[in-house]
C-alpha cells in the first residue's frame, strides 16, 4: 500500500496537492452523476440526484479549501509563480493559476444553488420542466467551470509542481 504514496511525492505540499486533485475528480464525478439523474427523470433518479448534489457541494467546498492551501506555496518567494515569471512563462501563470482560481470559485455557488433547488422542490421537481432545465443547464455550467479549472491545474502541475 505504501508504494502508492510514492506517486504523491515527498515534498511538503504534495499531499495537499494530491488531496486537492482527488477532490476535483470526485467533484467532476458527482456533477456527471447528477446530470445522469436529471436526464433520467424517474423517482429513483431523484434520490441519486439529491445524493449527487450534496456530494458535489461538499466536494466543491473541500476542493476550494485544499486549493487555497496549495495556493499559498504557489505564491511563495520560492514557489511556482516566481519560477514561471523568471522563465518567461508569464502567460502560463496568468492563464493557468490566476484564471483557474476565478473559474473554480464559480463551482461552489452553482453547486449549492443546484442542491438547494433540488432539495426544496422535492419530488415535484420532476413535474416542472422549467426546474429540470434550470438544474440541467446549471450543472452544465458548473461542469464547464470545474473542468476548465481541472485542466488548467493539471497544466500548471506539468510545468512545475507546487
Amino acid at each position: 500500500m505504501f508504494e502508492y504514496f510514492k506517486l504523491i511525492g515527498s515534498g511538503p505540499n504534495d499531499l495537499s496537492a494530491a488531496i486537492h486533485g482527488g477532490l476535483g475528480i470526485i467533484l467532476l464525478a458527482s456533477f456527471i452523476w447528477a446530470v445522469e439523474a436529471v436526464l433520467n427523470k424517474s423517482p429513483e433518479a431523484y434520490k441519486r440526484l439529491k445524493i449527487g448534489t450534496i456530494v458535489m457541494s461538499v466536494a466543491s467546498f473541500l476542493t476550494i479549501v485544499f486549493g487555497n492551501i496549495v495556493y499559498i506555496p504557489y505564491r511563495a518567494a520560492n514557489g511556482v509563480q516566481p519560477w514561471l515569471k523568471a522563465h518567461d512563462i508569464y502567460w502560463y501563470h496568468a492563464l493557468g493559476m490566476e484564471f483557474k482560481e476565478f473559474a473554480a470559485l464559480f463551482s461552489l455557488p452553482l453547486a449549492v444553488a443546484i442542491m438547494y433547488s433540488v432539495i426544496t422542490m422535492s419530488e415535484d421537481w420532476f413535474k416542472s420542466d422549467w426546474a429540470r432545465k434550470t438544474v440541467k443547464y446549471g450543472l452544465y455550467l458548473a461542469i464547464f467551470f470545474t473542468f476548465t479549472a481541472f485542466i488548467l491545474g493539471a497544466a500548471i502541475t506539468k510545468a512545475k509542481a507546487v
